[in-house]
């Protein structure tokens, strides 16, 4: 009987024919364990994912308090993030040769350690989380100086992406992007000097950590900005959310294993370094171009999705008289959104990648792409042997990715709009254009 999900393939029948593939039988003596093999198979499921764009989902969310949500950490949202910092340190000492301990007592060999595995995790993480746009959230309550331009930030904020002025009496007010040359030239002489209502904000010529408004703020009262943060600090043995999208974790892998086998003396491993490093470029252009969100509705009724960027020029002060606006939903950075304060706030998705069905028996993979997993897995669990053999199982690598393409297009080919579908979640990206265009493709 159709279900919706695919039950012909176990997880461990995967293991077993993995462990074929390999010429073992995975048990706790062997080169890889049953519990390693199920990691990669993971993986794979994740890595397809990320590539063919295929486990598109509904979500419905009711929330009448809050404008801003994030479908990162809503209960119940397909794109939750679920990954700790533990899951990809086991998986990395697999694949470095040192025993699986997590985020436990180090108990492998002198090339590595716990200490700097977390560093490394930890810088990539955040600079995905900056060049992805994967970590914005609604701050409130910044203090302001009356009769004072500047405010200075927590060096958690990364990027500014909105400012609005909220002040004790009187409305709210959305401040337009601006710089201070631009500034002297339409508002001077007296821009700086005659305390008001801030009209614009600038961050390009303060320095980091700080904005700059065009006029002083004549009330108390406070700011409410949109900002991109850092993830949390990393504190091993304590468990902590990686904190980016689940099916993107094996990039950062890629990119933290790219710095331990570069560093120098016992752990130099070049050749494997610089294919771990492309890979997390590799990981990068694709995160950027990936399409998270496609469709909205509010109680059921089909609305239109646009940027932050585009609102604030439009309609400006939107979010004054958020049941008021629309219809239309505001995508920001990745996952995070608004809409308007109402029940049945429902939106399409590129959700995670399910690994087994809802009975946590059946791997979610088609029987066309089953041996397409099966060859990112080998090609994964080769890496450890480094040599000729992980160079060998490259070639199962290049002929899954080449598959998984395919596959996207197939899957894009049977909608006449899929080309714009997939655009709707990169417009806040494109209208702002924080990058120039050599990352924009």
């Amino acid at each position: 009987m159709a279900n919706g999900s695919f039950s012909w393939l176990t997880m461990t029948q995967a293991v077993q024919q993995l462990g074929q593939r390999l010429n073992v039988v995975p048990s706790a003596t062997t080169l890889w364990t049953p519990a390693e093999l199920e990691i990669y198979i993971t993986t794979s499921l994740r890595q397809m994912n990320s590539l063919c764009w295929q486990w598109r989902q509904d979500f419905q969310y009711n929330d009448p308090v809050n404008l801003w949500n994030s479908l990162g950490s809503l209960a119940g949202s397909p794109r939750q993030r679920t990954l700790f910092d533990t899951d990809a340190y086991i998986e990395m000492q697999y694949l470095l040769l040192e025993p699986p301990s997590g985020s436990g007592t180090w108990t492998g060999t002198n090339q590595f350690n716990l200490s700097v595995m977390s560093q490394a995790l930890q810088r990539r993480r955040d600079e995905m989380i900056q060049l992805g746009n994967l970590n914005q959230s609604l701050l409130t309550g910044i203090p302001l100086t009356p009769n004072t331009i500047r405010t200075e930030l927590d060096d958690q904020i990364i990027d500014v992406e909105r400012v609005r002025y909220i002040p004790v009496t009187g409305s709210p007010n959305t401040l337009y992007r601006d710089d201070t040359i631009s500034q002297e030239f339409y508002e001077a002489p007296l821009y700086q000097l005659q305390p008001g209502t801030p009209q614009t904000f600038s961050l390009s010529s303060e320095p980091p950590l700080s904005w700059q408004v065009d006029i002083p703020p004549a009330q108390p009262g406070t700011y409410e900005a949109i900002v991109l943060q850092s993830g949390a600090p990393f504190n091993p043995p304590t468990p902590t959310l990686i904190g980016i999208p689940d099916d993107f974790v094996f990039v950062l892998e890629f990119g933290a294993l790219a710095d331990l086998l570069g560093q120098e003396s016992e752990s130099t491993d070049h050749e494997r370094a610089d294919y771990c490093m492309k890979r997390y470029q590799e990981g990068l252009e694709l995160m950027l171009k990936t399409p998270w969100i496609g469709l909205g509705k509010v109680n059921g009724v089909a609305v239109s999705i646009d940027s932050i960027f585009a609102l604030d020029q439009y309609d400006v002060n939107w979010d004054s008289n958020p049941s008021g606006f629309g219809p239309v939903l505001v995508a920001g950075g990745v996952d995070n959104i608004a809409a308007p304060l109402a029940q049945g706030i429902g939106v399409t998705v590129l959700g995670n990648a399910p690994i087994l069905d809802s009975t946590n028996t059946w791997v979610q993979i088609s029987r066309p792409m089953a041996d397409t997993m099966f060859d990112l897995a080998q090609a994964r669990c080769m890496f450890k042997c480094g040599g000729g053999e992980w160079k060998a199982a490259l070639e199962l690598e290049k002929r899954a990715l080449q598959a998984c393409e395919a596959e996207r297009v197939r899957l894009m080919s049977q909608g006449a709009f899929s080309d714009f579908f997939d655009e709707r979640g990169r417009q806040q990206e494109r209208d702002r254009n924080r990058y120039n265009a050599a990352h924009k493709k």
